[in-house]
């Protein structure tokens, strides 16, 4: 007995024989093909699909649709629509998503981690190579060099820096170790529907970006949702024995990043950074509303500055509670900066020694990769996006920055090897 088979008719795009024409043929497709296609949808090939997703994670999707008429030869009868085209990038978002997320359950399942919240199953005992990092101690060479440095900063500065070498969380050997850096950016959220007279919904949606940097290797990261995305990073670091190293993560201080980061690594030793820039930029903030007068607030900002620059937050706070009050515009924001001192003291490190020993101080690479991956395409122009647009973008994107689009649009495969095929000047 002969089964008919499902069949519908479709069209796909190939290039003719001859370069300068562009055609369609007429086709019959079966089964599992035929089934996975929506009705009157074209088969794309991978030429089609590069090109395309290449333009919309570039162009507004006016401009993309434009182009890729212009560039077909599609007239007003033929022409690929904005919606088809905005659908069909969803749908590849979408599959990659799916994808990441299928790899980093198996990837945590399989070295006894609840792929549903990250965390390790009960009962299970983890491996050393996943929980202690093989980092070589400080010996007394590594001591009096630190010593060194801070004995040759404190020579040409004012405010001394408080600390001994071996108090220092200095990494001991920066080559050897994993530099982390996290962080949320927002856009403007569009709302399914709304009536004539409600006001504007002003939410955002949050895109969560991570940039692994391992020697001259770096990788990128983004998910819609914090917990998402810091799973994906121990998957991710799990995949590529990377729990062996020393984790040094750089944040701008957000609450919900630190806590999820307490969360998640709770079984490995890891240090946090609060950025320098966003710890000047706070205390810039306060400080504007704390003190009298322009010229008052600067030097006093200067003089927190140098302190902090130190690591001496105690030296820090003390300078602020004894100033003079006839400086004082609100103790209220005065007492939100040393709060805010206070409650980030842990991440507050000794830039200056840091500094020194050229290492790293700040969560530069994580903001290009934001605005690479997020900001340039969707944050202009009065742009709202729905959770599924922003989220599939983002992750078209991380394909092309992170150098693996010829896998995924050929074989539909994530490539979860850290490499150095990305130049580094573009996230330093």
């Amino acid at each position: 007995m002969i089964i008919p088979q499902k069949k519908q008719n479709f069209i796909f795009e190939r290039k003719s024989e001859v370069e300068s024409e562009l055609g369609r043929i007429d086709t019959q497709v079966f089964d599992k093909l035929a089934q996975s296609q929506q009705p009157k949808e074209r088969i794309d090939s991978v030429a089609y699909k590069l090109l395309a997703s290449k333009m919309c994670t570039n162009l507004s999707y006016r401009k993309s649709v434009e182009m890729i008429n212009l560039f077909l030869h599609r007239g007003d009868e033929d022409a690929i629509k904005l919606r088809t085209l905005s659908d069909s990038m969803n749908r590849i978002g979408n599959k990659i998503s799916c994808k990441l997320e299928e790899t980093s359950g198996r990837i945590l399942k399989m070295n006894g981690f609840n792929k549903e919240t990250g965390l390790p199953e009960k009962n299970i005992i983890l491996s050393e190579n996943i929980t202690t990092p093989n980092a070589p101690a400080k010996d007394s060479t590594d001591e009096k060099h630190i010593q060194n440095v801070i004995n040759d900063i404190n020579d040409g500065r004012e405010e001394e820096i408080p600390f001994n070498a071996n108090e220092l969380e200095i990494e001991t050997n920066p080559a050897d170790c994993v530099y982390i850096s996290i962080d949320d950016i927002g856009v403007k959220h569009q709302k399914a529907s709304r009536n004539q007279e409600e006001t504007k919904d002003s939410k955002y949606i949050e895109n969560t970006v991570v940039h692994i940097q391992y020697g001259s290797a770096s990788y990128a990261l983004t998910s819609v949702g914090m917990r998402e995305t810091i799973k994906l990073l121990l998957s991710f670091l799990l995949f590529n024995n990377l729990l062996n190293k020393e984790l040094i993560f750089f944040t701008d201080g957000a609450k919900n990043i630190k806590s999820h980061i307490e969360s998640i690594f709770s079984f490995h030793p890891y240090t946090v950074i609060l950025d320098w820039f966003h710890l000047k930029k706070k205390c810039q903030e306060l400080l504007s509303m704390s003190i009298k007068g322009k010229e008052s607030r600067n030097e006093v900002l200067e003089k927190l500055l140098r302190i902090l620059w130190a690591g001496d937050v105690d030296g820090a706070v003390k300078y602020l509670r004894n100033l003079p009050s006839a400086k004082i515009k609100n103790e209220k924001w005065l007492e939100e900066q040393t709060g805010y001192l206070e409650r980030k003291k842990e991440m507050i490190k000794c830039y200056a020694v840091r500094a020194k020993l050229e290492l790293r101080n700040s969560s530069n690479p994580v903001e290009k990769e934001n605005d690479i991956l997020v900001a340039q395409r969707q944050k202009h122009n009065g742009m709202s996006w729905s959770k599924n647009g922003s989220g599939s973008l983002a992750a078209i994107k991380m394909v092309f920055q992170n150098g693996y689009e010829d896998i995924w649009f050929r074989q539909e495969q994530i490539s979860f090897t850290i490499s150095g095929s990305k130049p580094l000047d573009l996230c330093a």
